[in-house]
């Protein structure tokens, strides 16, 4: 009885690692055995909200550094217009820039507001009937104009003229999109970005190839982690969100999916799998 009575002190006094300890198997035994699980899922709670704190102050510091670079590019530069000695042109250029800038932050907040909603589970796909080989060349369209800035390339090959999908039609168009993005931000200029489609029996395989850097082991493992970066400065020159990888992942998954990355250097490799 007593090392109960110490037990549910221990415990009243929040030390939830306690255990009580009674080797008899009587109805001792079994108030304590239920002390001990009691204390356990505390200890479990308070561990899971720990971890749910660390992942609400990691986002924060993220967000916060990554929102700081657009948005103190986009001041120096309005700053700059605001000086009467530029010539017309010169404000021209910089208001441009200043332009770019807040696009790329409007794209931060976008991916951010896309994940928080993945996370609390708000996203759910509204499925239609989705010809997948036309979705991407019309993604590669209007891609166009960065594979031209980037001077890149690109070949989309398929064993299919169409492939029908049941999936929510954005949410796929987003991850591709995501997918496509991250193959020209690291591609080598000069090497074709390499788009295969390939329709089976059961799945549609969809693979997205660059020639840049290759990724090491280690780094493919968290690759789908968010704000995670192969680059170990955030540099502002690949740096995005540090999102699209993740809500790629995030989209592929809610549709029963995979999403792998494979990196050598025979390139860089990510495989969408597409249950039919």
């Amino acid at each position: 009885m007593g090392r109960i009575v110490d037990g549910i002190n221990e415990i009243s006094q929040g030390n939830f690692s306690h255990r009580v300890v009674i080797n008899n198997e009587d109805e001792f035994a079994i108030i304590a055995d239920k002390l001990n699980e009691m204390a356990d899922n505390i200890n479990n709670i308070m561990e899971n909200e720990r971890k749910t704190e660390n992942a609400k102050n990691e986002l924060i510091t993220s967000v916060a550094h990554d929102l700081r670079t657009p948005l103190t590019s986009i001041i120096g530069y309005l700053d700059l217009v605001s000086a009467k000695e530029l010539s017309p042109a010169t404000q021209r250029k910089y208001i441009e820039i200043a332009y770019n800038k807040s696009l790329r932050l409007e794209n931060l907040i976008e991916d951010l507001f896309t994940y928080t909603k993945f996370d609390f589970g708000e996203v759910q796909p509204i499925k239609t009937e989705v010809d997948v080989v036309k979705l991407i060349n019309q993604l590669l369209d209007e891609f166009y104009p960065r594979f031209e800035e980037c001077k890149l390339e690109y070949s989309f090959h398929t064993n299919v003229e169409s492939a029908v999908l049941t999936v929510d039609g954005d949410l796929l168009a987003r991850a591709l999109a995501n997918l496509i993005s991250n193959a020209i931000k690291y591609g080598k200029s000069g090497r074709d970005i390499k788009i295969n489609l390939d329709k089976q029996k059961d799945c549609v395989i969809i693979s997205i190839t660059n020639y840049g850097e290759v990724i090491p082991e280690a780094d493919l493992k968290k690759i789908f982690q968010k704000f995670y970066r192969v680059e170990t400065s955030r540099s502002s020159e690949t740096g995005g969100s540090g999102l699209g990888l993740a809500i790629a992942d995030r989209i592929i998954s809610i549709h029963g999916g995979s999403l792998v990355a494979n990196s050598d250097n025979n390139g860089t490799v990510f495989t969408v799998t597409l249950i039919n």
